[in-house]
């Protein structure tokens, strides 16, 4: 009868580097999930802040009597550009407007990017991604 001492110490080792592996990449998955979250906060707040640029010189009265603001292209870019400049972009890093655009003349949609990276670099998970998130906010005149 043949010895088997230390079969199953490679065996634990094996299961051990599996279940060590797939903490990494949860981790590195949770952490992409909160970055993204984190993004698409700061567009949300940057698109509602873009969505009420307007100033009480451009709203103009419609046929049925009601009135609505009317955003453009230029004040929108600017208003999220500042917006940014003032609040920061927290705990986020390299954070681009990469568009801030009106599509109806009443909404303010912005597109940020940022770079994430992981919090533990392994053989497991690359190194960095660029994230993109996009929200848009409507202006409302009551």
């Amino acid at each position: 009868m043949r010895s088997e001492d230390g079969s199953t110490i490679i065996l634990t080792i094996g299961f051990a580097a599996v279940a060590l592996a797939l903490v990494f990449v949860g981790v590195a998955a949770t952490s992409l999930y909160v970055e993204h979250k984190r993004l698409l906060a700061l567009a949300d707040s940057l698109a509602a802040t873009a969505a009420e640029s307007f100033s009480i010189d451009e709203v103009v009265l419609l046929a049925d009597g009601s009135v609505r603001p009317v955003l453009d292209d230029a004040r929108v870019r600017r208003s999220a550009r500042d917006a940014l400049a003032q609040n920061g972009q927290g705990e986020l890093s390299g954070v681009v407007i990469d568009d801030a655009v009106t599509t109806d003349g009443r909404s303010a949609e912005v597109t940020l990017s940022s770079d994430w990276h992981p919090p533990m670099l392994t053989v497991f998970v690359s190194a960095g991604l660029r994230i993109e998130a996009t929200a848009s906010a409507r202006s409302v005149f009551w």
